[in-house]
């Protein structure tokens, strides 16, 4: 199914003034936005899983094996317009908002986390972690040939991304994916044959579960978050913190597997999410009862605003030194 003539006009107008209009921002509000980025990381050592082996080498007794999870994007879950976890308006001028009384209907932007973000969250000491680059890998895409919908709007979406980073300042994230920049996030035209294919799936079934989220093919959330398809807004959970936590992993995997811009690992079972505002949990499978009871245990958020962080295993090689000692601060 494609996208209507209107929205493809929309998409099409946002590459063109994305550079231009509503997308710059000032020196101090980027600082500003920094500042509060660094604040919704929470580097706790249970995500983290931090492991140390042997020698990387017969010859390199001074290089020892690290391996840990690594946090590599944040994801704001926000209803649309100029609305920012962040503390800065940053939409674009087509931002759409929604319905205030309707947590089911939200949207996700996803931001690669820098270094120094990561480094400040860390007291300093990230050199002891393998680092955002060594958690890069391709996503194999579920695009089908017959998807037109999604295949137009992807390199729509593409140049979107790419005047939107450019007229960002320096050191600020870069952004991966923003569902105001893609049609079909409201109105899952992109899935809605695969929904219709998948037809009865039992997600709140174990087995069925189990079966239906193999890696990289995944169509349920978990047993307790129902089904991943279609990957929209749209979300009939009646809690609106595991609503915005649908919404978050919905929009990692449509990045990830269908528009491509997603430059991690992106899979239910690789991955961990973790909810950094307005309550923080420990990192767990997206949709797993141990995360869904965390985040129950929290009061939704009355901003309707949600952040999550998705952290991805890595294996590196980190001299002792680095292990044992002190690190440099990472500066801006």
């Amino acid at each position: 199914m494609a996208f209507t003539r209107r929205e493809f006009n929309k998409l099409s107008a946002v590459t063109g003034l994305a550079a231009a209009t509503g997308l710059s921002l000032k020196p101090e509000d980027a600082q500003a936005l920094n500042a509060s980025l660094a604040s919704l990381l929470v580097i706790d050592p249970l995500t983290l899983s931090y492991m140390i082996y042997g020698p990387c080498c017969w010859w390199c007794h001074d290089k020892l094996i690290v391996s840990h999870y690594q946090p590599v994007a944040l994801c704001e879950v926000i209803k649309g317009g100029g609305d920012s976890a962040m503390g800065q308006p940053i939409g674009g001028p087509l931002s759409v908002g929604t319905d205030n009384n309707d947590y089911t209907s939200m949207h996700v932007r996803l931001w690669e986390l820098p270094a120094w973000a990561i480094d400040t969250a860390m007291a300093y000491q990230s050199c002891k972690l393998c680092g955002v680059d060594k958690a890069k890998t391709t996503n194999s895409t579920l695009t089908g040939m017959l998807d037109v919908c999604g295949a137009a709007s992807n390199i729509l979406q593409s140049k979107a991304l790419s005047a939107f980073n450019s007229a960002l300042p320096a050191c600020f994230p870069k952004l991966l994916y923003d569902t105001e920049f893609d049609p079909t996030w409201n109105t899952g035209c992109r899935d809605v044959g695969i929904a219709s294919a998948l037809g009865m799936v039992a997600c709140n079934n174990p087995v069925t579960a189990e079966v239906s989220s193999i890696f990289g093919a995944e169509v349920c959330i978990g047993t307790n978050w129902g089904p991943l398809y279609p990957r929209q807004m749209a979300s009939h959970n009646d809690n609106a913190s595991i609503a915005a936590g649908i919404a978050a992993y919905r929009a990692i995997h449509v990045s990830g597997f269908a528009v491509g811009s997603f430059p991690f690992n992106a899979s239910l079972s690789v991955g961990k999410l973790q909810q950094t505002s307005p309550g923080v949990t420990v990192g767990f499978e997206a949709g797993s009862l141990l995360l869904d009871t965390q985040m129950r245990l929290y009061p939704v958020s009355l901003e309707e605003i949600y952040t999550f962080v998705w952290w991805v295993p890595v294996v590196c090689c980190k001299s002792y030194k680095e292990i044992m000692g002190f690190c440099r601060p990472q500066v801006c």
